[in-house]
């Protein structure tokens, strides 16, 4: 199970291009350096986590979206699987954002990893200085 630590702050190229974090990257399953993305529900970031918590979260909404009404649309399930994506690091560790991915996070050249234990999100490092700030009571 990938454990996702610290913080990173890592230049984004104009194809969208970013390197993922080494120590994120090494806590990836096997040879599998793929990760599974999302735009963040709650947040201006993008969520982000190994393949089988995608799978954890899949069997979760299933179970969650037997038990809601029907009037509920899009369903939790849509809201975040039908989003999400699974992309590979290249040979150099990096990913390619997706361009509606980066306009949700306000992303321009630089890109904050944040890990969150299992999870990971990544930010606009300017976005996440200020909802730090704004927690804070600053």
């Amino acid at each position: 199970m990938p454990l996702f630590s610290s913080t990173y702050t890592n230049r984004v190229d104009k194809k969208g291009r970013v390197s993922v974090p080494a120590s994120f990257r090494s806590t990836l399953p096997g040879d599998d350096q793929s990760i599974a993305i999302f735009p963040s529900l709650v947040s201006k970031a993008i969520e982000g986590f190994d393949y089988s918590y995608l799978e954890h979260i899949s069997d979760r909404l299933n179970n969650f979206d037997m038990l809601t009404s029907p009037s509920l649309t899009p369903s939790p399930a849509a809201k975040i699987l039908s989003r999400s994506m699974t992309i590979s690091c290249d040979a150099d560790g990096r990913i390619v954002l997706p361009q509606d991915f980066i306009r949700h996070a306000g992303i321009t050249d630089r890109a904050l990893f944040v890990g969150l234990g299992r999870t990971f999100q990544i930010w606009a490092p300017e976005e996440y200085d200020a909802v730090m700030l704004q927690s804070e009571g600053v």
